[in-house]
């Protein structure tokens, strides 16, 4: 009686089969339960008792692929033990079946690899905080996304070889193309190279001040194509990174010190004591001074100028940073202008002396 009732046909299929296919199911996900319990026990253990988190990222990134697996291996083996028809009209069944398959493991697999790499992207994140360079920060996503770009080529070049694509005769089509392609973007490809250089010489970071030809601002992006500079008058400028090769990169904010370099001019009529006392006072002035850098300065009466007696003065301040340099400055020219009326020294301005010769007439 019961073999009876089990080898009725519903749709063509024996109930027998299809209570088979609904057991492997449910065995399937008891399983599915099973493994990941196991799964979430360890993690818990490993948490518990290890300092390092690699093995808890490692069983986190295989619970999901294997989840998606167990579910996957189940459908699979239930549906063969319906033993369905090799062909339903023109469509052959296995060959269906086996391709849903194959592609769903593919992307089973995919999506293991891109936890790994997930796992891979933590410790880079670490790594790159450790460092002073926030390049290092801008680069670890490039790098993932570059990795992630990389498997899914690679997964779908196995797909199509498990398809039944010749891969070799692609691959060679696939070089041609590339070849007429980089000879067609070969900017492209030179902006590349250029963020290369910038993320292994690292001629600048994130935040600094930068003059690139005539371009001169603050890096608020790197990109593998361009670097976004905003100027002072606080436009965005897109500068391909080709540029960083070719043209030679001044950091101002690399400077460790600040140059202050001009010349004084006083009259013509200041005396050689009052000009000695004056070189004397500047350097003195420097000196007695713990914003500037003491390890090298100059201060020389230079020059005979055209309407002044020029006094050189070269040193640096120990600030870098543009606003309180400039202070510096100031509170300096103070001093010297204090300096010179105290010695009664006046400072030149252009100015040009006219003789006249008088004729007497002769009567």
């Amino acid at each position: 009686m019961i073999s009876e009732i089990l080898n009725q046909n519903l749709f063509g299929i024996s109930i027998g089969k299809i209570g088979l296919f609904f057991s492997i199911i449910f065995v399937t996900f008891i399983l599915k339960s099973i493994f990941i319990h196991l799964i979430d026990k360890k993690m818990a253990i490993i948490v518990k008792n290890t300092e390092t988190e690699l093995d808890d990222l490692l069983l986190k990134a295989i619970r999901s692929p294997l989840n998606y697996l167990i579910l996957l291996q189940g459908f699979y083996l239930a549906i063969l033990s319906l033993q369905l028809p090799e062909k339903i009209n023109n469509f052959e069944i296995s060959e269906i079946v086996h391709t849903i398959y194959i592609l769903a493991f593919s992307l089973i697999m995919l999506y293991f690899v891109f936890k790994l790499i997930d796992i891979i992207a933590v410790y880079l994140y670490r790594e790159a905080k450790k460092t002073n360079s926030t390049l290092d920060d801008q680069l670890v996503p490039l790098l993932v996304k570059s990795l992630r770009v990389l498997v899914v080529t690679l997964g779908i070049l196995f797909i199509l070889d498990n398809f039944g694509y010749n891969i070799t005769s692609l691959l060679a089509g696939l070089g041609l193309g590339g070849l007429a392609f980089a000879l067609a973007a070969q900017n492209t490809v030179s902006n590349l190279f250029g963020s290369i250089t910038i993320f292994s010489d690292k001629p600048f970071q994130l935040g600094d001040w930068i003059q690139v030809g005539d371009i001169e601002g603050t890096v608020e992006d790197v990109g593998f194509r361009t670097t976004r500079v905003r100027r002072f008058d606080q436009a965005l400028v897109t500068v391909p990174n080709s540029q960083f090769i070719n043209t030679g990169i001044i950091n101002y904010t690399a400077m460790k010190k600040r140059r202050i370099n001009f010349y004084l001019g006083v009259t013509y009529g200041t005396p050689v004591n009052k000009m000695k006392e004056a070189v004397a006072g500047i350097k003195k002035i420097i000196e007695d001074d713990e914003k500037f850098d003491h390890s090298f300065y100059m201060v020389r009466f230079n020059d005979f100028g055209a309407y002044s007696l020029n006094i050189f003065i070269y040193c640096f301040t120990k600030t870098t940073d543009w606003a309180e340099s400039l202070r510096v400055r100031e509170e300096f020219n103070l001093k010297i202008m204090q300096l010179l009326e105290e010695l009664d020294v006046e400072i030149a301005f252009p100015s040009q002396t006219i003789y006249l010769n008088e004729k007497k007439e002769v009567n």
